[in-house]
């Protein structure tokens, strides 16, 4: 851990730092990763493999990209049409400020039409010095598209190699799949304290830790987020929270539509969301050939409703997450022309509907612009389901 870092983890526990830590540019850990000579990796995305950034020798650190803080679009709208959707825009627009001007590269994927769109954008408009992308079949079936997939992966390698001289071999592929899999457990215990009758932490905070570990290095979050576990474990828990809500749908980073949530006395105890619960699952083989095994995760990562013929799968896995977490009813939002969530959440809804558990679809902006309507929306929701 660095100078900079181990001050501010001295000044404060593991809790607060992860809860507290800043964002972009004021990121203590990203400060000192690039003070100390490091490349740092901006994606987009939870089909970019973060296991082969961090096996480069010498390593990379990779964020995932947010939009948290975004004001205006105003600079973004110019490049993109209002119909785009707004997440894209607002990163974009903090790509365009020069929010990410210490980004040393940025890997993008065609997970969807829109982030596609913006890619010659962020190419044309930011200092973004090294730039690609990952295409990713939109179906599982067939040796032809794993294949396709696995060369997406040695082809990203190999640009990077060239570009700044560094390569993962066997042995740091097998190290990198060691620390993403324990962080992994540890985010799985972090539920799992979550979904307790008398839930240890709020939404909110979780959402913060979960954007934590999108923002540093892997090795200390994991010794950072042990620690707060720890000290989660030791308090005595939300007893007297109105309702058990489980939220879904579009990417989110920003804990605006948690805040309104549980500003009405519920508690958002899951989620399945790409940048949550289901980003999580599954783990990497950490037998065989390693590239594969980080590649085949990464393919048979099938909870994007971008994923063709996996409906069914997902339906099951929301069920089985808001079970564990014993929610009282799910909320999914949607960002406004997000096509592909537009049409799953409603599916979804439907779905769950059968076996008795309530939901409510809400279109939200990026960022949030309506509080007093979505707070009305998830009140009448709740005196619905009697809670």
């Amino acid at each position: 851990m660095s100078n900079e870092a181990t001050a501010r983890a001295n000044e404060s526990s593991a809790l607060e730092e992860l809860i507290g830590l800043p964002l972009r540019g004021d990121n203590p850990y990203i400060r000192d990763w690039k003070d100390n000579g490091g490349k740092v990796f901006g994606y987009v995305c939870s089909y970019v493999p973060e296991e082969l950034l961090h096996a480069q020798c010498p390593e990379i650190l990779p964020i995932r990209m947010g939009a948290t803080g975004c004001e205006s679009t105003e600079d973004a709208d110019v490049c993109l049409h209002k119909f785009i959707c707004s997440f894209t825009r607002c990163l974009l627009q903090l790509g365009i400020a020069g929010e990410y001007e210490f980004l040393d590269g940025m890997v993008m994927t065609d997970a969807c039409d829109q982030m596609r769109r913006t890619y010659e954008y962020w190419r044309d408009e930011t200092s973004v010095d090294f730039l690609t992308m990952v295409t990713v079949p939109h179906s599982v079936e067939g040796d032809e598209r794993f294949e396709w997939y696995l060369e997406e992966n040695r082809r990203l390698m190999e640009s990077i190699s060239e570009r700044f001289g560094s390569r993962a071999s066997e042995a740091s592929l097998r190290e990198a799949i060691t620390v993403y899999n324990r962080y992994r457990g540890l985010m799985l215990r972090l539920y799992a304290l979550r979904a307790e009758p008398a839930p240890k932490l709020t939404g909110a905070e979780a959402m913060r830790i979960v954007r934590a570990g999108f923002n540093m290095p892997k090795k200390a979050f994991n010794e950072r987020l042990e620690e707060a576990i720890a000290e989660l474990s030791e308090r005595p828990g939300i007893s007297d929270a109105r309702a058990r809500i489980m939220i879904g749908g579009s990417y989110m980073d920003d804990t605006f539509l948690i805040d309104i949530i549980e500003s009405t006395g519920a508690v958002v105890v899951t989620d399945n969301l790409c940048s949550g619960r289901r980003y999580l699952e599954p783990m990497v083989a950490e037998d065989g050939d390693p590239l594969e095994a980080i590649a085949r995760r990464y393919f048979h990562h099938t909870a994007c409703p971008r994923m063709v013929g996996q409906f069914d799968n997902r339906v099951e896995f929301t069920k089985r997450v808001a079970a564990e977490a014993n929610v009282d009813g799910v909320i999914f939002q949607r960002l406004p022309f997000c096509d592909n969530h537009a049409v799953e959440n409603v599916m979804e809804g439907r779905e769950l509907e059968k076996t008795g558990m309530a939901t409510l679809n809400l279109e939200t902006e990026y960022p949030a612009t309506d509080e007093g309507r979505i707070k009305t929306r998830v009140q009448a929701f709740l005196e619905k389901i009697g809670k």
